[in-house]
């Protein structure tokens, strides 16, 4: 900052943790970066001020630890029903939206995924082409909102194969389910 004079956007809710913050943002703010207009989405959960970009003229989705390949951040600060919220804004993004995330845990949660919807034929088609690239050395990341709404666990609460497998009455709500994989995967 001292030596280009750049100034520092970032999540108004850990301005706190983040002294250098210039331009605090929250949900539903929006700013200019060069010619591209980006939406800020609340996707609390990770951490309490945890914010996503969102580039509609790109189609891309910078989403940080909230939402990963095949899974989803730890809940540091926030509580289930938060993060749930928080993954059901970014489930709303266009199918076509592609995903970046911040680390490349998709193998590890390949292997959740699995153990908790084992009969899911995307995921199961997805598991070869995730062993293809890793066996190439090539990464997994981006991803795109439509494959993880067909293959991550963490967006398919509602899943009668996954409920099923898991033992999850219909009744439940897609957050009590979400809870449930988000302590097995915790415990895992």
């Amino acid at each position: 900052m001292q030596r280009t004079g750049c100034k520092v956007l970032g999540p108004a809710g850990e301005a706190h943790k983040i002294p250098s913050i210039d331009t605090p943002l929250s949900g539903g703010d929006t700013f200019e970066l060069g010619a591209t207009t980006v939406e800020v989405i609340d996707v609390g959960g990770h951490t309490l001020g945890h914010i996503a970009y969102y580039m509609p003229d790109s189609g891309i989705a910078f989403v940080g630890d909230s939402l990963f390949a095949l899974g989803c951040g730890r809940l540091f600060e926030g509580t289930p029903a938060q993060a749930w919220d928080s993954l059901r804004r970014l489930a709303a993004l266009p199918a076509e939206t592609t995903i970046y995330c911040a680390h490349e845990y998709t193998e590890a949660n390949l292997r959740f995924a699995l153990t908790v919807e084992p009969n899911n034929p995307a995921l199961q088609a997805r598991a070869v082409h995730i062993g293809e690239l890793r066996a190439q050395l090539q990464p997994t990341v981006p991803t795109t909102m439509a494959v993880e709404l067909e293959t991550n666990p963490f967006l398919r609460p509602a899943s009668p194969m996954l409920r099923e497998h898991l033992g999850i009455p219909a009744a439940e709500s897609d957050l009590d389910v979400f809870t449930i994989l988000r302590r097995m995967k915790d415990d895992a």
